[in-house]
């Protein structure tokens, strides 16, 4: 197998691993229903199932791409993602003991390796601020509401990147706001919660 873009190559390997994960996952543990009537699994399900189809079109065209082969080269090593692992479990471990969600743990972790990431591995902080945001998406949008965690993801997202302008950033995620609330709840009439927890009565339904 001969790779002629490694950065497709491993973009390809996180949208599958990604979709797969969540795809699985809303169908292992909530229902799926119909189209018509959606259940809480379907709309992760078919985003996950749609952002792993687009993870193989992205794989194979760094197969099939023109140019010379490149040698794949991680941008952290087996040590990194032991002391990730650790970081995870132990605090899951503590929720646990403590009594508090295992949610707040996995909100924590993520945030802890992201920190570490900028700090002695910038060259990985594009793949782990993109799975952070995808984590973040998952585990704030009961407690943030669509409006904050869209807000959150969007910059997350953009943090990643080479450059970060906030004029940019900003005019996107009230676009990416917009849109959501438009096409989700308005449109779908999905069960997104549009405000956080703490006001009993969003003014935006």
């Amino acid at each position: 197998m001969q790779i002629k873009n490694a950065k497709d190559f491993w973009a390809g390997l996180m949208f599958i691993a990604t979709g797969l994960f969540f795809s699985i996952w809303g169908a292992t543990f909530y229902q799926m229903g119909t189209a018509v009537r959606m259940g809480p699994a379907y709309f992760p399900v078919v985003l996950g199932m749609l952002q792993t189809a687009l993870g193989v079109i992205i794989l194979i065209q760094s197969l099939a791409g023109r140019g010379g082969v490149q040698t794949l080269r991680l941008p952290f090593n087996f040590f990194d993602m032991i002391v990730a692992l650790a970081i995870f479990g132990v605090l899951v471990y503590l929720s646990q003991v403590l009594g508090f969600s295992s949610d707040w743990a996995i909100i924590g972790g993520t945030i802890i390796v992201s920190i570490l990431t900028v700090l002695f591995r910038p060259d990985a902080k594009a793949l782990i601020f993109l799975t952070a945001a995808t984590i973040a998406y998952g585990y704030l949008m009961k407690p943030l509401g669509l409006i904050l965690t869209t807000a959150a993801v969007v910059f997350i997202s953009a943090a990643g990147g080479h450059e970060f302008k906030w004029k940019e950033v900003t005019i996107l995620c009230i676009g990416l706001i917009a849109f959501s609330i438009l096409v989700f709840v308005k449109g779908l009439t999905l069960p997104f919660p549009i405000c956080p927890d703490i006001i009993e009565n969003c003014p935006i339904r």
